[in-house]
């Protein structure tokens, strides 16, 4: 090899060092599962946990999971830039804190995970959550008579 070629190389790999992003120190957990959300929801565990549907309010008029707060995901951003006593104004609920799980969904889980990404960059310390199934996938599952386990 050439010293203009190790140069060159040299250059390269120095200038990819540089551009190399820092590590996301987000704390976005697994998604959650329909039996995982119904047993949160119904209380079986002990694990905080603030639940946020993304959908539309005219959406949300045919339905929602139980324990939602509707914040739809052209607010969200804002929202979660909100001060504690202004969020639980505006929403009805404390602002989610690091000590308690954040789940996010909406009809299909696009526009949830649309909203993990907003929210991850005004408050990384969330621990976040996607119900990925969202409402098609409650609706569907929680019309029979399923056992909690």
């Amino acid at each position: 090899m050439t010293a203009a070629i190790r140069s060159a190389l040299s250059t390269v790999s120095g200038a990819a060092r540089c551009r190399i992003a820092p590590a996301r120190l987000y704390t976005t957990r697994p998604d959650v599962s329909f039996n995982e959300l119904r047993q949160i929801i119904h209380g079986v565990g002990s694990s905080p946990y603030r639940l946020i549907d993304v959908r539309e309010p005219h959406e949300v008029a045919a339905g929602r999971v139980p324990t939602a707060t509707n914040i739809p995901l052209g607010e969200v951003a804002a929202a979660f830039a909100l001060a504690p006593a202004e969020f639980k104004v505006k929403y009805g609920i404390d602002r989610p804190t690091s000590s308690e799980e954040t789940i996010f969904y909406c009809r299909s889980g696009k526009r949830s995970q649309d909203a993990i990404n907003q929210v991850e960059k005004v408050d990384p310390g969330l621990v976040i959550r996607n119900y990925r199934g969202s409402w098609l996938n409650y609706a569907e599952n929680a019309l029979g008579d399923k056992p909690l386990k």
